[in-house]
C-alpha cells in the first residue's frame, strides 16, 4: 500500500521528536549521533544510515555514526570536500539520489557496497544557515527510486539534527591539542608574553615533553624532552616542587636548562606548573623576546589563573578520552559477544537438525538397503546364467553399477546417522592431507588444477586418522568440483600464534558461494551442486566437531572459497 502524505508527515514529526529528546537528555555526542542515524534509518526504511561531519580544521568529512553492525562498514573513514558522493553533496550543498551505487562514477566504495549488498542511495547535506556541517546517507538493499517528498523528509531531519548539534555545543569536542593551543594563545594575547610553550609529564618515560608552542617555529620544539629532575631544568623543578618560578634574566640563572637557553635565546621567563588535585600534569613556560622586560606580580597571577584552568581542562579532556576509549572497547566487546552468541546459536540449531535428520536417515537407509541387497543378488544371478555374448549382459551391468551407486549413498546416510566415535591416536596431520591429495591426483590432473602447498612444521596431534581422511577428502573434493575448468588449489598448514591450534586451509579459485547459501553450507541435505546429496560438508563438520575443532568458511562470489580447519594441539 503506498504511503499517504499524512503517514509520511507523522513519521517525519516522530523522527524530529526523537532527535530533540536525545539532545535534551544530555547524552554524549556519539550517543546522540547514533540515535539520529537509527531514527533516520527507521523513518527512511533503509538498510544502512550513516552520518558524516565536516572537520573544519582539515576540511575532511569523517564518518561519525552508523546503525550498521558490519565491522567493515564501521571502520574509520574520511573524505575530502568534493571527493566521492559524500564530498560532492557537501561541496555543492545539494542532495543526490543514486539508483545503483555500483554504476555511479562518483561512488568510491564499490567493493564495500558489493559485500554489504547496498544498491540505492540518498545523500543529503546537514546545513545551518546555508553552511554545511555534515552529510547523512541512506542505503537500501534493493533498487529504489526516492521520491521528492522522501528527499525533503530526509533533508528536514538532517537540518533539524544539525541545528540540535550546533545549539547543544556538541560540535566542540574535548580535543587536548585544541585545548593546549587555546591556553597558550591566551597567555600571549591576554597577558602580553611574546612566546609560550607547554610541557606535559610522560609518566611512563619519566620525562617532560614539549607538546605545544605559540610564537615559536614548530620545528624548534620537535623532540624537546626534559628529565624529571629538579637539577635538569627550571621547568622540571617547577613540576616536581609544584610551585611557580620567575626568572628575571635567564642568561645568568644556572637553574635554566642551557640547551633551551641557547635554543630560544631566553631573557625574562616565567614557569607555572599545571596542577589538578595536587598532581602536576606539566608546566607552562612563557617569556619575552626582548631583554629588560619586567615581570610583575599581576602578570604572574594572571598566568597562574590560566594554568589552573588549563590543568582542569586537560584533566577533563583526558578523562573524556579515557571514557570514550572505554566506551568503544565495551562496544567492540558487546559486538564480538553478540556475534559469538549468534554463531553458537546457529551451531546448536545445526546440531539439533543433525540429530533429528540422523534418526530419520537411519530408518530410511535401513529400509532401502534390504531390497537393494535382494535386487543385487538377483541381478548377479541373472548375469551368471546368461551367455557372455548376450546383449542383455550390458544392461544388467549398468543396473548393477547403479545399485552399487545407490548403496554408496545409503552408506553416506548411515555414516551421517550413526557416526562411529573417533578412535584417537597420535597422527601427523600433514600426512593425512598428502595421502588424501594423492587419491585425488588423477582428477586434479584431468581438470588441469595447479596445486600450491605452504606447510609449516606441525606437531603430531591426537585424531582419528580415517575420520580425518574422510573430512579432508570431502573438503578437497568440494574445492576440485568448484573448478571444473581448472584453477588453483592452495593448501596451507600453520601453527596458531598462541601455540594452541593447528590451522589447515583449503582455498579454491572457483566461482565462490553466494551470501544466501553460505549460512546453510553445513546443513544436512543442502547442496549447490546438481545431483549432490548435501551430506559431505555436514559429515565433515561433525568430524571436526568430534575432534574439538572448528571449521570456518570465507567466500567472495566469482573469486573462490576458503575453508579453514582449526584442530587443537593439546
Amino acid at each position: 500500500m503506498p504511503e499517504t502524505k499524512m503517514t509520511s508527515d507523522a513519521r517525519e514529526i516522530n523522527a524530529l521528536l526523537e532527535i530533540s529528546k536525545a539532545i535534551a537528555s544530555g547524552l554524549y555526542l556519539e550517543d546522540v549521533l547514533r540515535l539520529i542515524v537509527t531514527v533516520t534509518a527507521n523513518v527512511m526504511d533503509s538498510k544502512i544510515c550513516s552520518l558524516w561531519i565536516l572537520d573544519e580544521r582539515d576540511q575532511k568529512l569523517k564518518l561519525k555514526a552508523t546503525q550498521s553492525i558490519s565491522e567493515e562498514y564501521l571502520k574509520e573513514r574520511s573524505l575530502g570536500l568534493g571527493e566521492g558522493v559524500v564530498g560532492h553533496v557537501a561541496l555543492h550543498n545539494q542532495p543526490m539520489a543514486i539508483a545503483n551505487v555500483l554504476k555511479e562514477p562518483l561512488y568510491k566504495e564499490k567493493e564495500l557496497a558489493r559485500r554489504e549488498g547496498l544498491v540505492s542511495m540518498l545523500s543529503v547535506p546537514m546545513c545551518i544557515k546555508e553552511k554545511v556541517i555534515g552529510v547523512i546517507n541512506c542505503y537500501t538493499s534493493y533498487p529504489r527510486t526516492f521520491s521528492k517528498s522522501e528527499e525533503e523528509m530526509l533533508s528536514t531531519v538532517a537540518n533539524q539534527a544539525a541545528i540540535c548539534i550546533e545549539n547543544s555545543g556538541l560540535m566542540e569536542t574535548l580535543d587536548i591539542d585544541e585545548i593546549l593551543r587555546l591556553v597558550l594563545e591566551g597567555v600571549i594575547k591576554n597577558i602580553g608574553f611574546d612566546r609560550a610553550r607547554l610541557y606535559l609529564v610522560n609518566e611512563r618515560r619519566d620525562v617532560l615533553e614539549c607538546k605545544m608552542a605559540v610564537g615559536v617555529d614548530v620545528e624548534k620544539i620537535k623532540g624537546i624532552e626534559l628529565p624529571l629532575d629538579p637539577e635538569a631544568s627550571i621547568v622540571s623543578r617547577s613540576v616536581i616542587e609544584k610551585k611557580p618560578y620567575v626568572i628575571p634574566d635567564a642568561r645568568i640563572d644556572p637553574r635554566v636548562n642551557p640547551v633551551l637557553k641557547e635554543k630560544f635565546n631566553l631573557h625574562s621567563l616565567v614557569v607555572i606548573p599545571l596542577l589538578t588535585k595536587e598532581k602536576a600534569l606539566g608546566a607552562i613556560a612563557a617569556d619575552h623576546t626582548e631583554p629588560g622586560r619586567r615581570l610583575t606580580k599581576e602578570t604572574l597571577d594572571s598566568v597562574m589563573t590560566v594554568a589552573q584552568q588549563a590543568g582542569l581542562a586537560i584533566q577533563n579532556a583526558s578523562m573524556y578520552q579515557e571514557l570514550k576509549n572505554f566506551s568503544r572497547q565495551m562496544e567492540e566487546k558487546i559486538q564480538k559477544t553478540t556475534a559469538d552468541l549468534r554463531k553458537t546459536e546457529a551451531e546448536l540449531v545445526r546440531s539439533e537438525k543433525l540429530a533429528a535428520l540422523g534418526q530419520l536417515a537411519a530408518g530410511i537407509a535401513h529400509e532401502i538397503r534390504n531390497p537393494l541387497t535382494s535386487i543385487n543378488i538377483l541381478i548377479h544371478s541373472l548375469r551368471e546364467r546368461l551367455p557372455s555374448e548376450n546383449s542383455q549382459q550390458e544392461d544388467l551391468k549398468v543396473i548393477e553399477e547403479e545399485i552399487h551407486r545407490m548403496n554408496e549413498i545409503v552408506d553416506q546416510f548411515l555414516r551421517f546417522a550413526k557416526p562411529a566415535p573417533p578412535f584417537f591416536e597420535k597422527t601427523d596431520v600433514l600426512s593425512i592431507v598428502e595421502e588424501t591429495l594423492q587419491l585425488l591426483r588423477p582428477q586434479i590432473e584431468k581438470q588441469r588444477i595447479v596445486v600450491e602447498k605452504e606447510f609449516q612444521a606441525l606437531p603430531m596431534i591426537q585424531m582419528d586418522p580415517e575420520q580425518m581422511k574422510q573430512a579432508m577428502l570431502n573438503l578437497l573434493l568440494n574445492a576440485i568440483q568448484a573448478m571444473p575448468e581448472g584453477g588453483q588449489l592452495t593448501l596451507k598448514g600453520r601453527n596458531s600464534e598462541d601455540g594452541q591450534w593447528i590451522h589447515l586451509s583449503i582455498q579454491d579459485s572457483g566461482m565462490g558461494i553466494s551470501g544466501e547459501d553460505i549460512d546453510k553450507l553445513f546443513d544436512p541435505f543442502f547442496s549447490t551442486k546438481e545431483g549432490g546429496i548435501g551430506l559431505g560438508l555436514s559429515i565433515t563438520h561433525r568430524i571436526i566437531d568430534q575432534h574439538h575443532g572448528k571449521i570456518e568458511v570465507e567466500t567472495i562470489p566469482g573469486e573462490g572459497t576458503l575453508f579453514t580447519v582449526c584442530l587443537p594441539i593439546h
